[in-house]
């Protein structure tokens, strides 16, 4: 047995010595001692050898070596040879030093020696003794001397230039790998040592499962193999260069792992991949380690809402993703808007057939140029459109009566239906002569849902409804006054045969649809009572062929006194009233020149022509100017939708001219009505305003003592003041039954709080004006376009006026909640001197009972209007800060007006102005009449009280701004 073994053990030291080891020193010595070698074995040209680090060997005689590494040190002594086996280039690695006992010393390694020095442990020692004789030589190259180099002294580099270096050259090929299969894999060339002289190198690289290496350029820095494929690649960096004239090569093989992409994924729907908007599909990936979609979601499964091509891709556990998946198409069908039942016509007397308006159709595109209805029901049809002028509009008409749904397609959007439209059957009520009656034995009912005919003569005895109106050939029929005929759709009178529909002062014809009238009819309009040279303001509701113009309205009239308004211009003279009336156009004419100059009498004017119906556009020709329009319908039409439908072009506030009784003295001792005079009526969403009392015998025809009532009437016109520059508007949304009365409607108001109060600045004489102040819904105290009127100083002996933001209005809207500590300045001008009343006329709200003061500030009293109206005597002149209207009683002594936000107090007493803060520092205060104009400043004031006496003010209302140390300002109003 120990024989065997020692065999085993012989046959392994051979095996061993003949490959080579790994030999490594141990502490200090010489390289040809045992006992400076772990083992005591003296390294040969086969062996792999360490200078192990804090290990110290000289070596002193000639000594060999397969490679050579030092961490330690490692000391030359004298002359060295290093050599190495045959075939085997030497590698020498310093990471520790390389150092040389004497300055005589030098050390020779093998030709082609690899020299790696690793910084900065990795060193040639340079320091003792040095000289150019200290010297490293590679072969017969004496490479590098401790100090000074170059021909001269038949060494490359000093010591302290290859350390810097690192040693001979020495390839050092990278690569990204791993990367993943379909990337680009990158090989970069790099080197370690000093770089000689004609330097290069060059790349061979091998791919998976190729059979040779392919060879590359020499200098490629970088090779870039795009859409790498999956496994390893073999590539080999080769370094040339010379040292000294010795040819140098440093070579090195790396390996590259190209790790494959994951299998391209396919994607699962949950269901159908077309749906209608509002519903979806789940879209599910095969299996990964994880996912992108094309979405951006990184989940396995995606929900889709939206039309789209889908994709995704997955990862696998080596990191690597796939390729996109196919898409996935989705179309999601968006639903079409809902269309709506514009408008639903039954059959009628005339038409046995209804029709069905469809409005919010698709709009066509050139892509989609038509839309598809599918009608089923009673009769099942079918309809393309969508290429006339509207296509989101569409008529089917020819509809027997009966239930009908219709489905609307539309290119790739989702179908919606209209379900269960009726189209009711319309019955014909013939009026037959007062024996037979009407042929449904009844009058016809209130709902306007049958056709009516006139085949006899006809008096209206009260209101009348119909879907439609015929008058035949040669029959005469007569709507009363106050009576009402309402006709949904279109009015047939055939007047071209003798056929007669007649509307008589303050009767009405309202429609509905905006349909063509066929006939004439004849409308009559009485005026207030008026005097050759009163002008009435006229509008008409037809229109004919021939033109109706001016003449055939009021024929003998002078032929100057014709007139229309341009908004630039002013009045312009339309000779002998040769000019045709235009729809809403208003206009003045004066009375027939045989009326009495001084005994009113009420002028019947006719007008002849086809009614008109449907919307009516007057141009304003330009901004912020005085417009006369009028109704153009043959009915009253709400006040309130004018102002409402126009608010975007027009102020709210409408002027109604009126007529009163001209100045007289006729009766001796009695100077009643010698200043009553005409004046406009004023209306707007705040409310009216009356024109005169007319106490005796003056004219009474409305509406000279009455305010507008919310209503326009047929063929009165009106002034209003334009915003822009484009079109009034008319429409039959506006019309209404009845309230036609008022030669000069508006929704009931009932739920809209207001509070108002009219005030009358008269005198004995007949001098009259009134002013609504109202705290109303939707007003503000600053100006309202709707709900603050200006005076038009109409009357040429008074104007009684409040006044806000420097305005003078005839009627003022003031903001809710109602507030008694409220005050409205009030002004007037007035072209006569003597005595004058101001009064309550009347008062709604919570101002019916309300106290309500006047403050004269010219006689310094506050007197109750509610105890009694108030007498006082004015001089000729303009007054606008005379009087104030309170809702509260209070000595005038002192006034104290305050902003409880910035605890500001400002009080008043014997002409002087005290400012009270109780917050902040007063910085700067400065004081401004209603027109803007500074009376009055003063900054730097750094305290929290401060008086001003001896302002140069009379009695006015005077804004007192205050600026405060916290930089907030606060303006408020008071009584001087």
């Amino acid at each position: 047995m120990d024989k065997k073994l020692l065999i085993i053990f012989s046959m392994l030291f051979c095996f061993g010595f003949a490959n080579g080891a790994t030999i490594t020193s141990t502490g200090t010595g010489n390289w040809s001692s045992t006992t400076s070698w772990v083992g005591g074995i003296i390294p040969t040209a086969n062996d792999d050898v360490i200078i192990a680090a804090g290990s110290t060997i000289t070596i002193n005689s000639n000594v060999s070596a397969k490679t050579l590494t030092i961490n330690g040190t490692l000391l030359v002594s004298g002359d060295r040879t290093v050599t190495t086996a045959a075939g085997n280039t030497l590698s020498v690695i310093i990471n520790g030093t390389l150092g040389f006992s004497s300055n005589q010393s030098d050390i020779r390694f093998p030709d082609g020696t690899t020299l790696n020095i690793n910084k900065p442990s990795g060193k040639i020692d340079e320091s003792g003794g040095c000289s150019n004789n200290v010297a490293l030589y590679i072969g017969s190259l004496k490479f590098a001397v401790c100090v000074g180099s170059g021909n001269g002294n038949n060494a490359t580099y000093t010591f302290e230039q290859l350390n810097d270096l690192g040693g001979t050259i020495q390839s050092n090929p990278t690569s990204n790998a791993p990367i993943c299969e379909g990337n680009t894999l990158d090989f970069t060339a790099a080197k370690l040592g000093v770089d000689g002289t004609g330097l290069n190198w060059h790349w061979s690289i091998k791919a998976p499962g190729a059979g040779s290496f392919t060879t590359y350029p020499d200098k490629q820095t970088i090779v870039s193999l795009s859409n790498a494929v999956s496994g390893i690649y073999e590539a080999n960096l080769t370094y040339t260069t010379t040292y000294g004239g010795s040819t140098y090569t440093s070579s090195k093989t790396i390996f590259a792992t190209v790790n494959p992409r994951a299998a391209t994924p396919t994607i699962s729907p949950s269901g159908a991949t077309t749906f209608c908007e509002g519903s979806s599909v789940t879209l599910t990936s095969s299996a990964g380690s994880s996912y992108l979609w094309s979405t951006g979601a990184t989940t396995p499964s995606i929900v889709v809402t939206t039309s789209g091509n889908y994709s995704v891709q997955v990862t696998n556990a080596l990191g690597c993703q796939s390729l996109p998946s196919a898409n996935t198409a989705v179309t999601m069908k968006p639903l079409l808007a809902l269309p709506s039942v514009f408008s639903n016509i039954s059959a009628t007397c005339a038409t046995l057939t209804g029709s069905i308006v469809l409005n919010n159709l698709p709009m066509t595109t050139p892509t989609i140029p038509n839309w598809v209805i599918q009608q089923t029901g009673t009769v099942s049809q079918s309809y393309t459109g969508g290429g006339g002028a509207d296509p989101t509009t569409f008529t089917i008409s020819n509809l027997i009566p009966g239930f009908y749904n219709f489905t609307i397609e539309f290119g790739d959007y989702c179908p919606v239906s209209i379900n269960n439209v009726e189209v009711k059957t319309a019955e014909t009520n013939i009026w037959q002569g007062p024996v037979l009656g009407w042929s449904k034995g009844s009058a016809p009912s209130s709902t306007g849902t049958e056709s009516i005919e006139f085949a006899a003569d006809y008096q209206s005895a009260g209101d009348l409804a119909s879907c439609s109106c015929k008058v035949d050939a040669g029959k005469i029929v007569t709507i009363n006054a106050g009576h009402t005929l309402y006709v949904e759709n279109q009015v047939v009178v055939e007047s071209a045969t003798g056929a007669k529909l007649i509307f008589e002062n303050n009767a009405s014809l309202v429609q509905l649809n905006d349909v063509i009238n066929t006939g004439d009819i004849t409308y009559k309009r009485n005026t207030t009572a008026v005097r050759r040279y009163d002008f009435t303001f006229w509008s008409s509701p037809v229109t004919r062929t021939p033109a109706f113009m001016l003449k055939d309205l009021s024929p003998d009239t002078l032929g100057d006194k014709y007139y229309k308004y341009h908004p630039v211009n002013g009045w312009v003279i339309i000779g002998r009233g040769l000019a045709e009336m235009e729809s809403g156009v208003g206009y003045i004419i004066r009375a027939p020149q045989y009326y009495s100059i001084t005994i009113p009498a009420v002028y019947s004017g006719s007008f002849t022509g086809v009614p008109n119906n449907g919307p009516i556009s007057v141009p304003l020709i330009a901004a912020e100017k005085s417009n006369l329009l009028g109704n153009p319908y043959p009915s009253a039409i709400y006040a309130d939708e004018f102002i409402f439908d126009n608010s975007s072009n027009l102020y709210g506030t409408l002027y109604f001219w009126t007529h009163n009784s001209p100045p007289s003295k006729l009766v001796d001792g009695d100077a009643t009505y010698n200043y009553t005079v005409d004046d406009y009526a004023v209306y707007n969403l705040t409310g009216s305003v009356e024109v005169g009392n007319l106490i005796g015998s003056g004219a009474t025809t409305s509406p000279n003592t009455t305010s507008p009532k919310g209503y326009i009437a047929a063929g009165q016109s009106f002034f209003v003041t334009s915003k822009t520059n484009l079109s009034a508007i008319f429409t039959n949304s506006m019309r209404v039954n009845g309230n036609n009365a008022q030669f000069f409607k508006t929704k009931s108001k009932s739920t809209i709080e207001a509070h108002k109060v009219w005030i009358n600045f008269s005198n004995v004489k007949g001098a009259f004006k009134q002013v609504l102040i109202g705290y109303v819904e939707g007003a503000t105290n600053a100006w309202d376009d709707n709900y603050d009127g200006p005076t038009i100083d109409g009357n040429k002996f008074v104007d009684f006026y409040s006044v806000n933001e420097g305005e003078k209005l005839i009627v003022q809207g003031r903001g809710l909640p109602f507030d008694e500590t409220d005050f409205v300045p009030l002004g007037y001008k007035s072209a006569i001197a003597g005595e004058f009343t101001i009064s309550i006329d009347h008062a709604t709200g919570v101002l019916d009972t309300h106290a309500i003061y006047l403050e004269d500030k010219l006689t310094n009293t506050l007197h109750d209007l509610r105890g009694s109206d108030y007498k006082f005597t004015t001089a000729i002149g303009t007054f606008n800060d005379r009087f104030v209207l309170r809702y509260v009683g209070k000595t005038l002594a002192k006034q104290e007006f305050q902003d409880s936000e910035q605890a500001l107090l400002v009080s008043t007493k014997d002409k002087i102005i005290k400012v009270t803060s109780t917050k902040e520092i007063i910085d700067e205060i400065t004081i401004f009449d209603l027109t803007g104009k500074v009376i009055y400043n003063k900054d730097k004031i750094d305290s929290t009280e401060f008086q001003i006496a001896n302002i140069q003010s009379g009695n006015q209302v005077l804004l007192v701004k205050v600026s405060l140390g916290n930089d907030t300002t606060s303006t408020i109003k008071i009584i001087f």
